[in-house]
């Protein structure tokens, strides 16, 4: 599987460098090729867009190569404009289009897979090419797995496991969840498929940004101005957080916005944190399809999953509708943060909102 057909799908893996590298490709090389740089340029904008960097279908070697050669010409893009919620995004982008296409290569070796195998379900490995594929892979991710006969999944030793499951948040990847026999934890093949998504990420990600030599930088500075222009337009979308029927972001309280910029930035918010902004943006206006939106940032974002929370919190399908936890609450668990002269007068965060927006109204009258 060492073709370069193959490693373009894959690229952070050791074999693609050394392929670039036994091709004798230099830095100028991969400068001067138009279409690896264009190509390159591509990555990081669907990235800044869709969150994910699908893989295009490869149909002759030079076609490959030059997929090959646009990644670490992308990783050169991403490094000059050093932005730290652009480097998570973009590993996080190409880890999950490596985990699609290798869900789509297992349902072809394996002759399907079942509905939902992308949120952890179970995948068909039955033939061996699937098997040794998903091996190679989490070898050279550093994962060692032990394959269980008559496609009963894999077992993973324990640090591994805690190390790749941190930023996924479901109850059911929590350690005390987890059937483990001598310090291995037993997964289903597609569970094993996630967590190679998140080695994958970690892989991408650990190296950026690159030191890139200034000149070099500046003789990409067209590239360089459209990734950001499309950066700056992502974060004003993220930044219109006005509902229909209020959501007023100047009038919420240091522990929400604090919350909130966290998701933006894709940093994996704690369970309690994401329940209490959740409530608390609900119960100020925001629609539940504007809530989901701020959630697609995050490492583990699994739109099925987010939305049926969300509704859920909202009162659509428990016919409950939950309030944001009170001050007390919010410092129990470490989310009070950034506390200023009128959260000492109120006990509840959407206290905060309200009375903030009151002296809005009233200055306004004023005016």
């Amino acid at each position: 599987m060492l073709e370069p057909g193959f490693l373009c799908l894959y690229p952070f893996l050791s074999a693609a460098s050394g392929y670039v590298n036994k091709a004798g490709l230099t830095l100028e090389d991969l400068i001067s090729s138009a279409s690896a740089r264009m190509r390159a340029k591509e990555r990081v904008i669907e990235a800044i867009r869709t969150g994910i960097i699908v893989r295009p279908v490869i149909t002759h070697d030079a076609q490959a190569q030059m997929e090959l050669l646009s990644y670490p010409f992308a990783r050169i893009l991403v490094s000059c404009i050093h932005d730290s919620y652009l480097i998570r995004r973009y590993a996080l982008a190409e880890a999950k289009g490596a985990h699609k296409r290798l869900l789509e290569d297992l349902s072809a070796t394996a002759g399907g897979m079942s509905s939902g195998a992308g949120a952890g379900a179970g995948v068909g490995t039955g033939t061996g090419t699937g098997r040794v594929l998903i091996h190679e892979l989490a070898e050279d991710l550093g994962i060692h797995a032990e394959f269980l006969p008559h496609r009963s999944g894999v077992r993973v030793h324990f640090t591994d496991y805690l190390r790749l499951s941190v930023n996924l948040r479901d109850r059911r990847w929590k350690l005390v969840n987890r059937s483990m026999v001598r310090g291995k934890v037993r997964l289903e093949m597609g569970e094993f498929v996630r967590i190679i998504q998140e080695a994958m990420y970690e892989r991408i990600v650990k190296d950026l940004p690159l030191d890139v030599p200034a000149e070099i930088c500046d003789s990409l500075k067209e590239h360089i101005e459209h990734i950001k222009n499309e950066l700056a337009l992502r974060r004003n979308k993220h930044e219109e957080l006005r509902g229909p029927s209020g959501g007023d972001t100047g009038a919420f309280p240091p522990c929400m916005i604090h919350i909130l910029n966290n998701l933006r930035e894709g940093v994996n918010v704690p369970h309690s944190a994401r329940f209490a902004v959740t409530a608390f943006l609900l119960n100020a206006g925001l629609s539940v399809d504007e809530v989901i939106e701020l959630y697609r940032n995050s490492p583990d974002f699994d739109e099925a999953r987010t939305r049926y929370q969300v509704e859920h919190i909202a009162g659509t399908k428990s016919g409950t509708r939950y309030t944001a936890p009170s001050c007390a609450t919010m410092r129990t668990y470490g989310n009070c943060v950034g506390k200023d002269e009128l959260c000492e007068k109120i006990s509840h965060p959407l206290s905060y909102y309200r009375l903030k927006i009151r002296s809005k109204l009233k200055q306004g009258e004023k005016k």
